[in-house]
């Protein structure tokens, strides 16, 4: 082994250099600090997030729920419909024979009465 000797010239070398590498641990703690305190931001940022996210999901289940129940009224209200439009159908059937019943009835009593006028007949 040998002995090496260090000169002040190398030995102030060897000090700026601890120096620099010092200051640039330092400059690296400082920027870790700030990545960390970042890192903790985007933490609390995603779960709120993750909140707005799970609310989100809720309202959609519920819009959901409220779709498929507007869907089967429309589906009652259409079948309701429906079944009113058969009803109206049948009373106009019905409306028609009492009209076509009255005007043989009518006939009949105008019949009766112009006979009744006019014995002749």
């Amino acid at each position: 082994m040998s002995i090496e000797q260090w000169d002040d010239a190398r030995l102030d070398r060897l000090a700026n250099t601890v120096e620099r590498v010092g200051d640039r641990i330092d400059g690296l703690a400082i920027r870790l600090d700030t990545m960390v305190d970042r890192m903790n931001a985007f933490d609390i940022r995603m779960d709120a997030l993750g909140a707005k996210l799970e609310i989100t999901a809720n309202i959609a289940e519920s819009n959901a729920r409220v779709i498929q129940a507007l869907a089967n009224v429309a589906a009652e209200s259409r079948e309701e419909r429906q079944q009113l439009f058969e009803r109206m159908a049948e009373q106009q059937d019905e409306i028609r024979g009492l009209q076509t019943e009255n005007r043989r009835t009518l006939d009949i009593l105008l019949n009766q009465r112009n006979q009744g006028d006019n014995p002749t007949n």
